[in-house]
C-alpha cells in the first residue's frame, strides 16, 4: 500500500516530461521524503499534493514577481538613492507580508486535508530535507 501511495503522490507532484535532470531527482527525493513521513492515505495523498503544489507555484511566482526585482536591486544598494532604498525597504516588507499571508493560506487549506501532527511532520521533513541538501552541496 505504502508504495502505491508512494508511486501516486510521485505521479500527482512531478511533472512528467521527458527531461530528467538533477533538479527533478531532487523534486522526487523530496516527495518520497515527505510521503514516508507524512504516511498518507491515498485520498490524503491525493488532496494533499494538490494544495502542496498549488502553494508551491503561488510562492514561485511570488518569488518572480515581487522578490526577484528586490534581489536584483539589492546587488546595487549602495548605489541607490535615499528615496530608492526606501521604495526598496517598503516592497521588501509588502513581499514578508505576502509570503505570511501565503503560509497562513496554506495552512488552513491543508487542515482541511491532514491533522495539525502531520502539517508540523511536513515541517520537520522540509527541515530536514533542506540540511541533507546542504550538506551534500557543502560536500561536493
Amino acid at each position: 500500500m505504502r508504495t502505491l501511495i508512494l508511486l501516486l503522490s510521485l505521479l500527482l507532484s512531478i511533472n512528467l516530461s521527458a527531461q530528467t535532470d538533477e533538479n527533478d531527482d531532487v523534486k522526487s527525493y523530496k516527495i518520497a521524503l515527505i510521503t514516508e513521513r507524512l504516511d498518507l492515505s491515498s485520498k490524503e495523498a491525493k488532496l494533499f499534493y494538490y494544495i502542496y503544489n498549488k502553494h508551491n507555484e503561488r510562492y514561485e511566482n511570488l518569488k518572480k514577481q515581487i522578490w526577484q526585482p528586490i534581489k536584483k536591486d539589492l546587488k546595487n544598494i549602495d548605489n541607490l538613492s535615499k528615496k530608492e532604498a526606501e521604495a526598496l525597504l517598503e516592497n521588501y516588507r509588502n513581499y514578508n507580508l505576502k509570503r505570511f499571508e501565503y503560509r497562513e493560506d496554506y495552512i488552513k487549506e491543508l487542515l482541511t486535508v491532514i491533522s495539525a501532527k502531520k502539517i508540523m511532520r511536513l515541517k520537520k521533513a522540509n527541515y530536514d530535507f533542506n540540511r541533507k541538501l546542504l550538506k551534500q552541496y557543502h560536500s561536493k
